[in-house]
């Protein structure tokens, strides 16, 4: 059911435009915290929605407009940087393109959101999500004592993606920083690792199956679309910063792909219909809606360096200053040799490696990791790490293909 949105929560979901006052930071800058920030706030606005957690989703709009912010200053230091010149006029047209995508995106998380804040909560639970969730799960905690973010990292594979206390908050603080007594942490890892931090704190997190079994399906599948959305928002950014066409061609086989699995879910949610009551049918064809418009926007961005073959020549040297270096390569790799993805990751890790996804026969996986799966001849990985290792990456990957 509905409900009256009070004034405050009303003027944060259609809040004007903020005034963007020029700062002196690096594009490359702009564009992490941008990336960075999407992908939390995602994350967070599942979580808050199933979790009817308040508190979270309006620290979501917040994120939402300082999301905002830094599209401006990307626009701003694109106009800067070139001026009024034909090389300018390319360098702000890919700026549009990029940041009208990403309000996309943003708009999208924050329609997630207001379900939450106008009423239209659904009949599953986060515990629900839990129960059928095998990737990445969000759990806040509040600390009764002091900590450095280090020292739950160093335990626990997990990362601190938000901290927030009196008001204040501030995403994914850095691994020496000191966070004090009182604040609410959001973790993020995998769901086994996110349950040890809790039992070794005297928490136990509650999970539970679904009582309505014809809903199982449903909710799968729509775990699922979260997972291959975020993973699309990351393929994305990656594929600005290195303009691949091997990458740009998976991240298009895995749109198709993901475009596919939205249409299997449409479907259970239409065979549930008269089945689920009529709140978390509205609630949850929204967000199949917003994690779909999410993918295409993702797809838009992936595909902004497709332009460079049709414009002028000096194009891609304005969009390889523009879209800066992170520091990171994304590759795709055909496996020609059998290898346990696990010990993989281990090996990759090193180096600042992980395997974002994973393609076996037409078959997607995102966060394959938690499902400790073996990598056979044929099958094609979506892989990351730090730039600076590349030679060091390449003879791990000749253990496994000879075309890395």
């Amino acid at each position: 059911m509905s409900q009256r949105i009070p004034p405050d929560i009303h003027r944060m979901l259609h809040e004007k435009p903020v005034k963007i006052t020029y700062k002196a930071m690096p594009v490359r800058e702009v564009l992490n915290n941008i990336w960075l920030q999407s992908d939390i706030a995602l994350d967070l606005a599942f979580y808050s929605y199933f979790a009817r957690d308040n508190d979270t989703a309006k620290l979501v709009l917040e994120i939402n407009k300082s999301i905002d912010e830094l599209l401006g200053q990307f626009i701003l230091h694109t106009s800067l940087a070139y001026g009024r010149s034909r090389e300018g006029g390319f360098a702000v047209l890919l700026a549009h393109y990029y940041a009208s995508s990403m309000d996309t995106i943003v708009d999208s998380v924050k329609d997630i959101v207001y379900m939450l804040l106008t009423g239209y909560d659904v009949l599953v639970s986060y515990e629900n999500i839990l129960y059928y969730t095998e990737g990445e799960v969000i759990a806040p905690y509040t600390l009764a004592e002091d900590v450095k973010v280090m020292d739950i990292t160093d335990k626990y594979p997990l990362d601190v993606i938000l901290v927030a206390k009196n008001g204040e908050w501030r995403i994914a603080p850095g691994l020496r920083e000191k966070i004090s007594r009182g604040s609410r942490i959001y973790l993020r890892g995998f769901k086994e690792n996110v349950y040890r931090f809790f039992r070794d704190k005297g928490v136990e997190i509650a999970e539970k199956p679904l009582e309505n079994r014809e809903a199982e399906q449903l909710i799968k599948g729509i775990i699922e679309l979260k997972e291959f959305t975020r993973l699309m928002v990351d393929l994305a950014h990656y594929s600005l910063t290195e303009a691949n066409p091997g990458v740009i061609q998976e991240v298009e086989d895995l749109e198709v792909y993901v475009d596919w699995k939205h249409l299997q879910v449409l479907n259970t949610l239409r065979e549930c219909f008269g089945r689920i009551d009529s709140s978390t049918h509205v609630g949850l064809t929204t967000m199949l809606k917003e994690l779909e418009d999410i993918a295409d926007a993702s797809n838009t961005i992936s595909h902004i360096t497709m332009m460079i073959g049709e414009t002028p020549g000096e194009y891609y040297d304005v969009f390889k200053k523009v879209f800066e270096t992170i520091g990171e390569t994304l590759r795709t790799i055909t496996v020609e040799k059998e290898v346990e993805l696990d010990k993989l990751t281990l090996w990759l890790r090193k180096y600042g490696g992980s395997v974002l996804a994973v393609k076996s026969g037409t078959e997607w996986m995102a966060h394959p990791l938690a499902k400790n799966i073996v990598l056979k001849p044929g099958d094609k990985i979506l892989l990351a790490h730090q730039a600076e290792f590349t030679d060091e990456v390449n003879t791990i990957l000749s253990k496994i293909s000879r075309s890395h």
